[in-house]
């Protein structure tokens, strides 16, 4: 129970800690560690009150369970700082003044030396060539105004080539390229570094010449491979991702972004649901390493409700195209979608019999049973909690689909 009342303690600081830093880095900016110097004052503070008024000679004691809760607990998570300072306070009250001051100067020397040891094992590994995955076309059918949010130079032209067949579909129309730069106060976590010059102009010159390089695929890619019909706007911009993502595409008629894989960080998960989920239109997801035909054979994943029905009607033109059409339909009876032979679209229904896996995972199997190279789906947003506990279709096409993905929320 000591240790469950430590981990308890050791959360509740944590969030804490969280929250105060960046509450107090969005007043004070993150060019200086005033937050961190505010945590470390106050936690020592509360080691310090808290543990001398509930000592085992005072009035106020209290058990050992509740000082552990709040002082290696609570303190612990909300600052290390103030175990080192009652330690140190210990050990000079003791008359061991030469051990506190060992105390301070090994604290503070290994700690630095240790974050710079951290530091420069990191930049290594930065430096450190990667193998880019080929990524390659996705088609699609929707709208005269299509985005493509770029993310790498290598998959840059897999979507490029994938908002142009959206658009060509239809005949033509505009597409929008977004090259979105990380702003150098976004590089830093508030509540643990801080925003040197230096880091800023690395920031800077790096999302620069990261921008550059898409700007020369874009280049390349509206001399070589723009078809008719067609133009292309590369929009280079600096700022929150998923806000420009969501404001880029509440003006669009459809958007093709890349699925995000783990080494991708939070940066391209946030942008995908902002496009899925805050900006109302349809999203052609393709995923990483996809080589190979798309819309030859479309699947639809088949809900009978609002979401499922926005999905297909927007993918209308992806389907008019299709050679084979197949509606798949999971823990529920089969049934074809109205909107198919209203426009005169022919589409096998298959039920998706129970099995193992989750459902998201038997209708990927399904769809590929059948040959689809794209699948039509509504997208679901359950909650934060349902999902980690239960987790959804939504959340397993997105993290494991191997074929591209038109959605609709």
């Amino acid at each position: 129970m000591l240790y469950l009342y430590v981990a308890i303690g050791g959360a509740l600081g944590s969030i804490a800690r969280a929250g105060m830093a960046t509450a107090v880095a969005r007043f004070t900016g993150p060019q200086f560690p005033w937050g961190t110097i505010l945590i470390n004052i106050l936690g020592s503070f509360v080691i310090g009150f808290f543990g001398t008024l509930t000592a085992n000679d005072s009035r106020y004691a209290v058990s050992a369970d509740l000082r552990a809760f709040v002082m290696i607990g609570i303190c612990g998570g909300f600052t290390t700082f103030s175990s080192f300072s009652l330690q140190t306070l210990d050990l000079a009250r003791d008359g061991r003044t030469g051990q506190a001051l060992l105390n301070i100067g090994l604290s503070v020397v290994l700690c630095l030396t240790a974050v710079y040891a951290g530091f420069s094992g990191a930049h290594h590994v930065r430096s450190i060539p990667s193998r880019a995955a080929a990524v390659t076309p996705a088609p699609g059918g929707m709208g005269e105004v299509a985005v493509a949010v770029l993310h790498t130079p290598e998959d840059a032209k897999t979507l490029l080539d994938a908002g142009t067949r959206l658009l060509s579909r239809e005949g033509g129309g505009r597409l929008k390229a977004l090259a979105i730069r990380l702003p150098p106060a976004a590089a830093v976590l508030p509540s643990e570094e801080v925003l040197t010059e230096d880091r800023a102009e690395a920031v800077r010159a790096e999302q620069e010449n990261w921008a550059a390089r898409l700007r020369d695929v874009v280049d390349d890619w509206q001399t070589e491979s723009q078809p008719a019909g067609v133009r292309t706007e590369l929009i280079d911009i600096e700022g929150d991702a998923a806000t420009i993502v969501a404001e880029q595409g509440r003006r669009s008629d459809a958007i093709v972004i890349s699925r995000p894989v783990p080494h991708q960080g939070e940066r391209m998960r946030e942008c995908l649901h902002a496009a899925l989920f805050d900006t109302g239109s349809p999203v052609l997801v393709v995923p990483p390493g996809h080589a190979g035909p798309i819309g030859k054979v479309v699947a639809i994943a088949w809900n009978d409700d609002a979401r499922s029905a926005g999905a297909v009607r927007d993918g209308l033109a992806l389907l008019r195209h299709a050679d084979k059409v197949h509606v798949l339909c999971a823990d529920h009876p089969c049934g074809l979608p109205a909107v198919l032979a209203e426009h005169g679209i022919e589409a096998d229904c298959h039920e998706v019999p129970e099995g193992e896996g989750s459902v998201g995972a038997r209708l990927l199997r399904a769809a590929h049973r059948f040959g689809a190279d794209l699948l039509v789906m509504g997208a679901f947003a359950h909650g934060p909690w349902r999902e980690a506990m239960f987790g959804g279709v939504t959340r397993y096409m997105l993290a494991e689909a191997d074929m591209p993905l038109f959605m609709r929320h």
